[in-house]
């Protein structure tokens, strides 16, 4: 347990146990600092867990990291057609072609058995070869049950499995490979620092933690309050600067022009695709399984997945008013109490977690979805409030031994940016007042704090956004 009082500067304030030198010499200590601030959810969350990115970052903005969804993909109908077949006759039909959205037109082999939108089925007889100027191409299939359906644009022709002769050959078997995505995000360097004058040398600020007993001036607690709420911010919130055009394959990419280099934050990188409304006030029970229900077909396995939901305070009270009418519900009416014998009663409950589907949700309190200097749509009565209602879902499991969702830094081998410090004096030593040596000619020395850091979301389909509207 973590304890912070204030004290004065003195005989046990000297630079062997200043939090600047040991952050210096021992930058993992830094998480002990940061874990000081648990308002800071995010933040505060992957920090106390370890959560850190093992990847390294050492002459490079960017990081990359792979994620292997299904094995096999579909094949995409490219226009609208009506298929009619007897059973054994054959038919065609024309899927897309575009390799540069993941749609490939040769992902369909012969004996493949595949299934249309309407449940038949049949079995692919020629698949012709294509070439990269090639936009689409024309499948050959023979009806297994009679074909009446009528495809549009877009539809999905799964593969089901396949079927061959007996003493077929080799050369007639056909192969499909899916290699996994790859995702891309850029590190965000955030600094700021604050001038400490010769009277605010004598207030300091004690932090004891884990057996550690360090000091900082007094002055420095805002300014780190301040950049630590300033991270957590852009950890949420954050967008990449990166032009789209070049920045995959090969090259770092550049940012647009007058903009520094910056990363995607994790409402950037949830995939629109997993966003979803409820309405303020009138949350349900059946909106949290639904939007449950379609996150865990994405996520490694269906069951099993812990959900980490980080929302407001108009969350909270959707979600615990959502909970007290499913017990209700359950209960028949029935009151929610603990009671103690004596004279008082001990009344109501509170709803953190949430049991559906084989899976676990979590509420967590997120600050931020409340700051009225940063939303200027949040509301004293609630119901109303956007921001304040927003859930965002983040699956924290594990996908083979590594967390889904970290922190990664700049550094390698020891050497680690993700919360730097130092001082800089001038005619005011921070250790030293008697020193002749100063960096300036400034009454005073800076204390100046920058982190090099961005945020890993490796399965974006799997985490998810329900807002209230």
């Amino acid at each position: 347990m973590a304890k912070i009082y204030t004290g004065t500067y003195g005989k046990d304030t000297t630079d062997e146990t200043a939090l600047v030198t040991n952050l210096l010499k021992y930058p993992e200590i830094g998480k002990k600092l940061i874990q000081q601030y648990p308002r800071f959810s995010l933040t505060y969350l992957l920090e106390a867990a370890g959560r850190n990115a093992a990847e390294k970052i050492i002459g490079d903005y960017a990081f990359e990291w792979k994620m292997m969804g299904r094995y096999r993909k579909p094949a995409i109908v490219e226009t609208g057609e009506t298929l009619s077949a007897a059973a054994g006759a054959t038919e065609t039909f024309v899927v897309d072609h575009d390799p540069s959205a993941g749609i490939h037109g040769d992902n369909l082999n012969v004996n493949d058995v595949v299934r249309f939108s309407d449940g038949t089925t049949a079995l692919v007889t020629n698949v012709p070869s294509i070439t990269s100027s090639d936009t689409t191409n024309t499948i050959t299939v023979r009806a297994i049950d009679a074909l009446s359906v009528t495809l549009v644009a877009g539809d999905v022709v799964g593969t089901i499995g396949s079927a061959f002769n007996q003493g077929s050959l080799a050369s007639e078997v056909g192969q499909n490979y899916a290699y996994p995505d790859t995702y891309k995000n850029w590190l965000t360097l955030s600094r700021k620092k604050t001038k400490i004058m010769g009277s605010d040398l004598t207030d300091v600020t004690w932090i004891e933690s884990n057996g550690h007993r360090l000091w900082y001036f007094t002055k420095e607690q805002q300014m780190t309050d301040q950049f630590m709420y300033e991270l957590e911010a852009q950890r949420w919130y954050g967008k990449k600067s990166m032009s789209n055009a070049s920045d995959y394959p090969g090259d770092t990419g550049a940012a647009t022009a007058g903009l520094p280099i910056m990363g995607d934050g994790i409402l950037a990188q949830i995939d629109s695709s997993n966003q979803a409304t409820y309405t303020a006030g009138a949350l349900t029970e059946e909106d949290i399984v639904n939007f449950i229900g379609t996150l865990s077909k994405n996520a490694l396995s269906a069951e099993g997945n812990v959900f980490t939901v980080f929302t407001g305070t108009q969350g909270r009270i959707d979600f615990h008013r959502a909970m007290k009418d499913l017990l209700a519900t359950v209960g028949s009416g029935a009151p929610m109490f603990a009671g103690k014998g004596g004279g008082s009663v001990e009344l109501g409950a509170n709803f953190t977690e949430y049991n559906i589907l084989g899976n676990k949700m979590i509420l967590s309190y997120c600050p931020v979805f409340d700051d009225p200097n940063l939303h200027n749509s949040i509301s004293s009565t609630f119901d109303s409030s956007n921001e304040s209602g927003k859930m965002v879902f983040l699956d924290m499991g594990m996908q083979n031994g590594v967390a889904n969702v970290e922190l990664i830094a700049k550094g390698a081998e020891g050497f680690n940016r993700s919360f730097v410090k130092k001082y800089v004096p001038g005619m005011v030593n921070p250790y030293d007042y008697n020193s002749m040596m100063a960096a300036n000619g400034d009454d005073f020395f800076e204390c100046q704090i920058l982190s090099e850091s961005g945020i890993i979301l490796r399965n974006p389909l799997s985490c998810g956004i329900l807002s209230n509207a």
